[in-house]
This record gives structure tokens, sequence and C-alpha cells, in this order.
């Protein structure tokens, strides 16, 4: 029991460490200009230092984002949730088919490397599963 409290406080600890909360005055000029011309509608906008990359966590029409930018401006990553109903039909399909009995709770796209990807959470009453597939509705083994 000692050894899983002193895990747990570690790992607390260890997360708190890598992701900073920063004022967006020492966010550079030219990860703002990124981050305004490419969301200009963003609201609620929480800016952090996730290891080296700036993370804008916000709101667009009440549904959550987030992007990661480098040093250079760049979108390295790129999260919005959607509506189960805007998932891709190769997903939607897969998940009729592999995960019967499951509704989709949250739903999550992300775009990283040119690359799309959807995490996705399913329930039942009583499990409940967090699966990432890419466009072509393959199950992927990637960590969102």
């Amino acid at each position: 029991m000692k050894q899983r409290i002193i895990l747990a406080a570690g790992l607390l600890f260890s997360g708190l460490t890598y992701a900073q909360d920063i004022p967006v005055k020492d966010v550079p000029s030219v990860v703002l200009n990124t981050f305004n011309k490419t969301f200009p509608q963003a609201v609620k906008v929480e800016w952090e230092m996730k290891g080296e990359l700036f993370n804008a966590d916000f709101d667009i029409s009440r549904r959550d984002h987030e992007v990661w930018l480098n040093n250079k401006g760049a979108i390295v990553k790129y999260k919005k949730e959607i509506r189960s109903r805007e998932l891709p039909a190769a997903v939607a399909n897969s998940i009729k088919k592999n995960f019967k009995g499951f509704r989709i709770d949250d739903v999550d796209k992300f775009e990283e490397e040119k690359q799309f990807f959807y995490k996705v959470e399913l329930k039942t009453l009583r499990e409940e599963k967090k699966v990432v597939f890419d466009a072509q509705g393959k199950l992927s083994n990637r960590i969102l």
C-alpha cells in the first residue's frame, strides 16, 4: 500500500513538472501570431509549456480544442472535440462491428503529421474503453 501511495505521488509531481502554466506575455510572438491567424475565434485560451512545446487549450463554439506549437510557430499537433455523428463512416462502421453493446460517449479528432486519428470513449453500463482509430477505421495503437 505504501508503495502505491509513493508511486501515485511521484506520478502526480512528475506530471506537474512536465506541464507548466504560462502567461500569454511569455508566449513568443511567432507562436501567438500563428495561433491567432489559425484560430481567430478562440476563447478561454490557456497556455502551458509541455516539454519544448507551447500548448494552448481553448474553446471555439463551445467545443474544446487544444494545439501544440513549436518555438518557431509551427503547429505540431491539433485536437478538437467532435460529435459522434461527425466521425468518418469507416470509423463509425468499425465501432458498430467491433464494439457491439457500447455507446459512444466522447470523441476527439487529432491531426498530427498530416494524419488524422480519432480517440473515442466507449461505454456500457459496466465497462469503459478508450480506443484510437485512423481515418480508415482501423484500430491504432497510437497513444494520444
